[in-house]
């Protein structure tokens, strides 16, 4: 018999394949209920896509869980609806609205000026990664600016998809920009899209380049993390997990560095925290959060809580015996994606520590290929932060080449 290594069954175990289903149907134009040929039908975040034959008829192969399916073709409005996939789908005839005024009498126009907004808009769009520099927007004048401040505050969002070439990843990629938020006080940016990958043809050396650089993406991301307690692998692939204690502390004086001398919690908490990872103390007490974290770290089945669906899973920051109990603290030991020297980074971790802090809701749920499905329950803070940007970012049914 053949032998593998340990690791490598692991990692086989987690990237299989999963039960597929087979959902099609019919698109027509509302006018005339005609059918729509060339429409592109696709799934959000993904690269799983169709094209609407002449019948208009399209059929997609999608695993079980839930999904956004978007439709888009010229002349006509974008369309969006909720998904579930439990099995083999038949979907009700889908109709789409002729954008007004689509076919008009041309006029030429003076090409209208980028916004001042653009440039700060590219970099957080993009992320401060290395892999930044090899992305560019091919219609930039598809982002709309709003709510322009003085200090360089903004919101955005575009009436149509947003054309980006990602020459560091090897994919091109739709991008509707349903809102985007800077705000400069908060030193906060947050953003949210529908998304569908294309897979970039090249050399056979661009390829080889695209396929290390979306492993570089891959090891330590949520999808890894995610299919990795699934498969009950964390520390085969390199993620330690522990539950967490997160509070803000009320002494944090952002422009200095130093603390309240009485907090004596938040100073040795910090300080020993600094110690275990290794990194310099003389400033670990003046720190955003109070962070406490549990002593063991945590297995997969530890952490994978199982749904009323078969296909769905869950995890939980907190705990019914410790109501402070609020985070997880992840840690990725294999890799780190080389991010530009001045990104923001909460440094007493370093750059490969993620924190999930849990609201309201308990429960995150995911499915089995690692996609989050509610990721507004949580803040997420820290690496996977940084690396959800556009320039990082990968399909959620990207399989690692082995």
């Amino acid at each position: 018999m053949k032998k593998y290594p340990l690791s490598l069954l692991f990692l086989l175990f987690a990237i299989q394949s999963f039960a597929q289903y087979n959902v099609s149907g019919r698109v027509i134009n509302k006018s005339d209920k005609k059918p729509v040929a060339n429409a592109v039908v696709f799934i959000n975040n993904s690269a799983i896509e169709s094209t609407t034959d002449s019948a208009g008829q399209y059929k997609l192969n999608l695993p079980a869980s839930q999904y956004h399916l978007l439709i888009t073709i010229v002349g006509f409005e974008s369309y969006k609806t909720p998904l579930t996939v439990k099995g083999n789908t038949v979907l009700n005839d889908i109709e789409l609205t002729p954008k007004i005024g689509a076919i008009k009498e041309v006029t030429i126009k003076a090409r209208p000026n980028l916004s001042p907004c653009f440039p700060a808009f590219e970099t957080e769009f993009f992320g401060n990664s290395l892999f930044a520099r090899q992305c560019k927007i091919l219609n930039p004048l598809a982002v709309q600016f709003y709510d322009i401040t003085p200090k360089g505050g903004f919101t955005a969002r575009s009436s149509d998809f947003v054309q980006i070439e990602n020459d560091a990843l090897g994919y091109k990629v739709k991008f509707l920009l349903l809102f985007f938020i800077k705000d400069v006080d908060k030193q906060s940016c947050f953003f949210k899209g529908e998304s569908f990958f294309e897979e970039m043809k090249g050399t056979p050396k661009q390829e080889r380049e695209w396929h290390k650089n979306r492993l570089a993406c891959y090891q330590g991301s949520s999808i890894q993390l995610f299919r990795s307690i699934l498969s009950d692998s964390l520390a085969e692939n390199g993620f330690r997990v522990k539950r967490a204690s997160r509070k803000l502390n009320p002494y944090y004086n952002k422009n200095g560095m130093m603390v309240d001398p009485y907090d004596i919690d938040n100073a040795a908490t910090a300080a020993t925290m600094a110690n275990d990872l290794g990194i310099d103390d003389d400033n670990s007490d003046n720190t955003v959060y109070n962070d406490r974290l549990e002593n063991s770290f945590l297995t997969g089945k530890e952490l994978l809580l199982k749904t009323n669906q078969k296909d769905l899973f869950a995890v939980s920051g907190k705990t019914p015996k410790d109501t402070s109990i609020n985070s997880l603290y992840i840690e990725h030991t294999k890799n780190v994606l080389p991010f530009a020297k001045n990104e923001s980074v909460p440094w007493i971790w370093g750059g490969k520590v993620t924190f999930f802090t849990f609201k309201d809701k308990p429960y995150l749920v995911f499915n089995d290929n690692g996609k989050m499905l509610n990721p507004g329950v949580m803040d997420i803070e820290g690496y996977m932060l940084m690396q959800s940007r556009v320039s990082t970012m990968l399909p959620f049914d990207y399989k690692p080449m082995l």
